[in-house]
């Protein structure tokens, strides 16, 4: 049976290492250009970056070989996706018109860069392998999966079910332009 995730993360059988990322806001176009591209379909995004003095960290966990990948979030620009207009899901019998529940499509950008395209390959390379450890259980709570462009791995996530279509839609769309 496998251990809990909390005693996994501060047991000392376990490794620790860390990925370093580099605050070089220089490559905006592919952020623009995906701007753009959502809100002609009517979705609205949200930026966000980490300015602290003090490096703040993400981690990406690999269950099978026990190495936690503290990932530095100094400068890192983080991006929330959020469709404008609800989505209701219906009762399914014809004489019911009650709705079910309403929710919004949503998603995750997080853009890690780094010096150059060689590193940012090697970490792409890591990141990809780690998120897929153990069947792809290790870090299963969010639907997470990595694009690499030039100098930069931009991370997408979510949590719903139902917004991995378009996350999956814009990932294509970063990884073609």
């Amino acid at each position: 049976m496998e251990d809990s995730i909390m005693y996994q993360l501060f047991n000392a059988k376990y490794i620790q290492d860390t990925i370093r990322t580099v605050n070089k806001p220089d490559n905006t176009d592919i952020i623009n250009n995906l701007t753009n591209e959502l809100e002609k379909n009517d979705f609205s995004i949200s930026a966000h970056t980490v300015e602290n003095e003090e490096p703040e960290y993400r981690f990406v966990f690999d269950c099978v070989k026990h190495i936690q990948y503290n990932i530095e979030s100094t400068g890192m620009r983080t991006y929330s996706v959020k469709s404008n207009s609800k989505k209701i899901k219906y009762n399914s019998r014809a004489y019911s018109k009650k709705k079910l529940r309403s929710y919004y499509y949503e998603f995750k950008i997080c853009v890690y860069e780094f010096d150059n395209e060689e590193i940012a390959t090697k970490n792409y390379e890591l990141l990809d392998e780690v998120s897929h450890a153990g069947d792809g259980n290790c870090n299963r709570t969010f639907n997470t999966r990595y694009v690499v462009r030039k100098n930069e791995i931009f991370e997408f996530s979510t949590m719903s079910d139902r917004s991995l279509n378009y996350m999956k839609e814009y990932m294509s769309y970063v990884e073609g332009h």
